[in-house]
């Protein structure tokens, strides 16, 4: 990787910035296919392909020869700790954005960029950090936001575009926006407060005479050392009486610079567009007028040695364990941690000691990020072979947290749970169990026994085959540790294979947006609330019981109406007495052991022949 030079410019975008602008500029828009929200989707992909052209074109001096779209993790982040209510007036991401990000950031990899993001940090401080790492090393930096917070970056080295209003902001701009010079935005605005992110400033202050005050003592702390001889009375009181807020709110709008970022400044270098990689995506999210504008600027699709590759995957193959490997030293983690990173995907499995998440200490961990090769990684087995436990989590975890790739998972919210006792939360789930009830429901089990024969024409290694059953039942911390490492890396492997098979059939039955929307979603809210349990409103859910139990009385008034007479509706016997030989409004129906028939099935068949 090459050193970077002073003649470096990068380009840093804003990306979460991106997604929100892409949201609400744009009409709804659905995949014509199988009605999947892809507006901010569509509008993310037209921005950054206009901001790529752009950033090319002669009429730019300054080209860039590195380039990162930098992403939020999460709603909530370091600055929660500091303050609970930081971003707290801010709603929930529509419910029709929020299956979308996975794919926005599927775009920025479709592109061939990097897409960078680190939990427990917003986008605005991974780029304050990597701004200070670029001029350190000489070279020169382009915000790409139009995010008022990060003008308390502007400074020789570094421009801010904002994409919005397509151009380049100056100190004049900043000036404008704040009253004061770039160093000192940061003091008007724990000053001022923010409304949109919820910081409290100080009441009754607004930019104006925050800048007004700034100007005149230099700095914040300065501020709140002279307060006491500030003339005006209210405005005195005011600052006295919210001092902590004030420095708490400086905290807050103070983006850090020295965040723990994995992603080396090298790794941004621009690259060439992959032609496959990018017409693939934009066919799959159906951008036809895109594609359409990408074709002309990269020129014809070329029939590359990976589709071909691709054809061969999905054919059936026979399933193996030759690339099943067993992992004996930390280090052989690495590569498999990089294989899933460059993949973008990942099936995870776990083995326990016990069949409830909730007791069930971790025994082992196993990966695939491709069709036939999968690892098994010993942690808790009676064997010599084991890795220590704490290695393991500490390489896993920022793959298993990382947005970026996908965790591929059967019955995914089981390893959810275990590892989130192990301090791991995993992020950007897929689950085959979930994905088959959706495409099949009630036609057959959707274990992974069955569905790997059903799927795979494969029968797969048992549990029991594994531990036993009975008197001689074993734990799985006591399976020999080659036996363990076939069936968990099988679990895997095959785990892999039925999300690539369901995957391509949710969308050729256009159930993608039932996935996405309604059955996804829920396995991170069911885990949450086996682990921490559900409030109750009991004094609701008793109105709510004495409410049904007056409409089940006046439905038993219907009924004794209808029979003329009253009897216990509970009681099959009376029931079926009263259906078919009083009331005969039923053919007659009896069960194996010669009672009248009264369940619901045989009650609502028989009524719609009536």
């Amino acid at each position: 990787m090459e050193k970077i030079k002073k003649s470096d410019h990068f380009y840093l975008i804003d990306g979460s910035g991106y997604i929100f602008r892409a949201y609400y500029a744009l009409p709804p828009l659905t995949r014509k296919s199988d009605g999947l929200p892809v507006g901010a989707v569509s509008g993310f992909c037209n921005m950054l392909f206009k901001l790529l052209e752009d950033s090319k074109s002669d009429d730019n001096l300054e080209k860039p020869t590195h380039f990162a779209v930098i992403f939020d993790s999460a709603r909530k982040n370091f600055r929660n700790e500091i303050y609970s209510d930081y971003k707290g007036n801010r709603s929930d991401a529509p419910d029709d954005l929020i299956p979308q990000f996975e794919y926005i950031r599927q775009s920025v990899k479709a592109f061939n960029l990097p897409s960078i993001e680190l939990i427990n940090y917003e986008a605005d401080d991974l780029i304050a950090t990597y701004v200070e790492k670029i001029l350190d090393l000489g070279a020169k930096v382009t915000i790409v936001s139009s995010d008022k917070d990060l003008m308390q970056l502007y400074k020789k080295g570094v421009r801010i575009y904002d994409p919005m209003k397509n151009k380049f902001i100056n100190q004049d701009d900043v000036h404008n926006k704040f009253g004061v010079t770039p160093e000192k935005v940061i003091d008007v605005q724990s000053l001022a407060g923010d409304s949109t992110d919820n910081v409290p400033g100080v009441p009754g202050i607004g930019v104006k005479t925050a800048a007004e005050l700034i100007n005149q003592y230099g700095t914040l702390e300065n501020l709140l050392k002279n307060a006491s001889k500030i003339k005006q009375n209210k405005r005195r009181e005011t600052l006295i009486n919210n001092k902590d807020d004030a420095i708490i709110s400086k905290k807050l709008v103070t983006l850090k610079k020295d965040v723990p970022v994995k992603n080396k400044i090298e790794e941004f270098i621009l690259k060439s567009v992959d032609q496959d990689k990018l017409y693939t995506f934009l066919r799959e999210m159906e951008f036809n007028r895109l594609l359409s504008s990408v074709i002309s600027a990269y020129g014809e699709p070329k029939l590359s040695s990976s589709i071909e590759e691709k054809k061969i995957t999905e054919k059936h193959q026979t399933i193996n364990k030759k690339n099943y490997h067993l992992i004996t030293s930390p280090d052989q983690i690495d590569e498999w941690i990089k294989e899933a990173e460059e993949v973008g995907e990942v099936a995870v499995d776990t083995e326990t000691s016990s069949l409830d998440p909730h007791q069930a200490d971790l025994i082992g961990v196993s990966l695939s990020s491709k069709i036939g090769k999968a690892c098994y990684i010993p942690i808790g087995h009676k064997s010599s072979k084991c890795i220590n436990k704490n290695i393991v989590i500490k390489k896993l975890k920022p793959l298993l947290e990382d947005p970026s790739v996908k965790k591929i998972g059967q019955n995914i919210k089981f390893d959810f749970i275990v590892l989130y006792k192990q301090g791991i939360v995993i992020s950007s789930m897929e689950d085959t169990m979930l994905m088959s009830y959706v495409l099949d429901a009630g036609k057959n089990r959707h274990n992974m026994d069955t569905l790997s024969e059903i799927h795979l024409g494969h029968k797969t290694i048992s549990f029991k085959e594994i531990v036993g059953t009975g008197k001689k039942e074993i734990n799985f911390s006591d399976v020999e540790i080659d036996k363990a490492k076939d069936y968990a890396a099988e679990d895997a492997d095959i785990t892999f294979r039925l999300y690539k098979k369901f995957a391509k059939n949710l969308k050729l039955e256009k159930m993608v947006n039932i996935y996405e929307i309604f059955e996804k979603p829920m396995i991170k809210i069911l885990a949450f609330m086996e682990m921490e349990g559900i409030e109750v409103d009991s004094k609701f859910l008793k109105s709510l019981s004495i409410k049904f139990e007056k409409k089940i009385q006046n439905l038993e008034k219907k009924v004794f109406q209808i029979s003329k007479k009253e009897f216990n509706i509970a009681s099959p016997k009376q029931l079926g007495e009263i259906i078919y030989n009083e009331l005969k409004i039923a053919g007659l129906k009896k069960t194996k052991k010669g009672s009248f028939a009264t369940s619901a099935s045989v009650l609502e068949l028989s009524l719609i022949h009536i």
